[in-house]
């Protein structure tokens, strides 16, 4: 292996460790529904509310106009490590060696260090999951345990660059940080993920994955359509134990590369956008993207390709 190599695999390694170093604390999130740099815009658990003894996979919706993402970790924690999760940095930091010459076998057991410290994926190389602790509610009481309590799940997308001597490096600099709250409950009426079916555009359904081609500096009204038994009635038990029936409200965040929203959040049932083509689009094709939560924790999402003509 080629020293170049070794150093780009020895920056892939340092990058996955930089949420427990603390070096990502300084990047800001942005809030524009604008997506000019690389971005999280969603995070879904599968369970949304998972009970003790269930193992969650994780799914998430990383954009960007122009990087490429070499790897997404995920660490998880519960809610008593506070916003984020924070890890043995002490172990972490003797890890952070030449890894170009490991075997397979070894390469297994640093991953498994890892997941000791609370790693739960690494992507590309395994698909984050975690395994609820059978006593993760033992501290509630049996009217808490129906509300639950709260995991941290932390994610940082890691992109990749060209360097000077054309191999692929990480871009630590570029890191992007998101956090997930992922409830842990035995609710008699657990949250689901809201599905989302497809979209509108002045009022056509548009077949899921297909390409729309739209006009430039041309107006169109755009609507989130969801399955059926998306909006869920759920059962709400404060603390004085006492229960009521509620029904969701989801709200809808959208995102776009070019062109402007009339708002860029909206509330259901009035939650249709209107999208103004860019006249001037450097890109003739590009994406929109519709991410909904239903402020329970769940959450679901759909891109959009254009054309711009």
């Amino acid at each position: 292996m080629s020293s170049s190599n070794a150093s780009a695999r020895r920056g892939l390694l340092l990058a996955t460790l930089l949420p427990a170093l603390g070096a990502c604390d300084s990047l800001g999130l942005s809030q524009s529904f604008q997506i000019d740099r690389l971005r999280i815009l969603a995070i879904a658990a599968e369970p949304a509310e998972p009970q003790p003894g269930d193992t969650v996979s994780f799914t998430s919706l990383v954009v960007s106009p122009v990087a490429t993402v070499g790897l997404t970790t995920w660490f998880a924690c519960d809610i008593s490590d506070g916003y984020g999760c924070t890890l043995d940095t002490e172990l972490l930091s003797s890890l952070t060696g030449d890894t170009s010459n490991l075997t397979p076998d070894e390469l297994a057991a640093l991953f498994a260090q890892l997941q000791e410290a609370g790693m739960i994926g690494v992507q590309p190389y395994f698909e984050p999951s975690w395994t609820v602790p059978d006593d993760y509610l033992d501290a509630l009481t049996d009217d808490q345990k129906l509300e639950g309590t709260t995991a941290i799940v932390t994610v940082s997308a890691i992109p990749t660059v060209e360097g000077d001597s054309g191999t692929l490096d990480t871009a630590v600099e570029d890191v992007e940080v998101a956090y997930k709250r992922v409830p842990v409950s035995l609710a008699t009426t657990p949250n689901r993920n809201p599905l989302v079916t497809g979209l509108t555009i002045d009022g056509v359904a548009i077949t899921p994955g297909a390409t729309v081609t739209l006009t430039r500096g041309q107006t169109y009204a755009i609507e989130c359509e969801l399955a059926d038994d998306a909006i869920e009635d759920y059962t709400f038990v404060d603390d004085a134990g006492v229960a009521e029936t509620r029904t969701e409200e989801p709200y809808f965040a959208w995102y776009l590369q070019e062109g402007s929203f009339d708002q860029s959040n909206t509330l259901w049932p009035y939650h249709a956008v209107e999208y103004t083509a860019p006249s001037d689009a450097t890109m003739t094709e590009q994406s929109l993207w519709v991410v909904v939560r239903d402020r329970r924790g769940g959450m679901g999402w759909i891109e959009q390709k254009l054309i711009l003509q």
